[in-house]
């Protein structure tokens, strides 16, 4: 079997997102995986394992319908950070968005263990109506 480096297994995870293709994007992953995102917004937290990211999906798909570009990535042993946009619609409000991202995924043995999502918190909150 063909064996990929963690920057094709990052690049592979956003292509299955944007496709809302759960069951591959989760192939990616570890059983453990880890997600975090700031609890200021409604599907913010920490979820461990692919039960509770799977509340996280439920909590976020039904709020905001949205893609991600990234621009670049840097990379850092175990570690690359993405960064870019995410950019979409409030599906409860129709306000558009554009927000700036870092995207933090860790890779080992390559699989995803780890992804922490950090966004422009306050344009999202304003697109929700949060703010």
């Amino acid at each position: 079997m063909n064996q990929m480096n963690s920057l094709e297994i990052i690049k592979k995870a956003y292509i299955y997102l944007g496709e809302k293709d759960i069951s591959n994007y989760f192939s990616l992953m570890s059983p453990n995986v880890e997600f975090y995102q700031t609890e200021e917004l409604p599907w913010g937290g920490q979820y461990r394992g692919f039960d509770e990211i799977k509340v996280f999906f439920s909590k976020i798909f039904p709020l905001i319908d949205s893609s991600v570009e990234i621009s670049h990535y840097i990379h850092a042993g175990e570690q690359t950070v993405a960064i870019g946009k995410t950019s979409g619609v409030a599906k409860l409000t129709g306000k558009s968005f554009s927000c700036n991202l870092a995207h933090i995924w860790t890779v080992k043995e390559e699989k995803i263990v780890r992804l922490e999502v950090y966004i422009d918190t306050d344009a999202m909150k304003t697109a929700l109506r949060l703010a």
